[in-house]
């Protein structure tokens, strides 16, 4: 069974539980694993999730204090996955206790066979403040942002241009995995009246991407 990205957490306090533990505990025992030590992948990742994540709960917070927790978190999902995936999730030092310790699924040896997901998502964006866009993968069966079956998360695929400058493809913009139906995105200064490009395409826990939505595209005003 492939390691999946549904061990993460997506809750906020239950991610930065999930990874101060795997840090102390890979960090305890890395060396016994013959891999490098947690801290350069996930020492800063972590704490300005932390950081991001207190002023956000905070009840007079602002919405730049909700972009930067979101975009901590992503940045820490990210990190915590490659670290697994880089360093423990097919190491065989690492042993199932380990992985239980570490709340991450246990390898069977067996190969688990997944298609990649064959629904394609509608993409929404609209303005949600000065230089800033919030994109949602809707499932068109659902009409909710509620994720098929067996779909772990989405791909969000981004591009800015000029507004002269064609549209691109979804499959030729950069994207960004994570398990939430919701991206927000900040532009700068510099950014505006240019046009931001955005596509959604499920993946499952695999990584097996289905197809792109169709590609939308929305004004950064100021």
């Amino acid at each position: 069974m492939a390691q999946n990205h549904d061990y993460i957490p997506s809750n906020d306090s239950k991610l930065l539980t999930f990874a101060k533990n795997l840090y102390a505990y890979a960090l305890a025992h890395y060396a016994r694993w013959g891999v490098p030590g947690p801290q350069p992948m996930l020492d800063a990742p972590i704490a300005a999730f932390e950081t991001g994540l207190t002023a956000f709960n905070n009840p007079n917070r602002g919405k730049v204090d909700t972009l930067n927790k979101n975009e901590a978190k992503s940045a820490l999902t990210h990190a915590l996955r490659g670290y697994v995936q880089g360093f423990i999730a097919r190491n065989p030092a690492v042993t199932d206790e380990d992985k239980e310790k570490m709340s991450l699924p246990l390898h069977d040896g067996t190969p688990t066979r997944r298609p990649a997901p064959d629904i394609r998502p509608e993409t929404e964006a609209e303005p949600s403040g000065k230089g800033a866009h919030t994109v949602t993968a809707i499932n068109p069966h659902t009409r909710t942002k509620e994720k098929p079956p067996l779909v772990a998360g989405i791909a969000f695929a981004c591009r800015v241009r000029k507004a002269e400058e064609p549209k691109p493809r979804a499959e030729d913009m950069p994207s960004e995995f994570q398990t939430g139906a919701v991206k927000a995105y900040q532009y700068p200064e510099t950014d505006y009246g240019k046009v931001a490009d955005y596509a959604t395409a499920y993946e499952n826990s695999t990584g097996k991407r289905g197809p792109w939505s169709n590609v939308i595209s929305l004004l950064i005003s100021g």
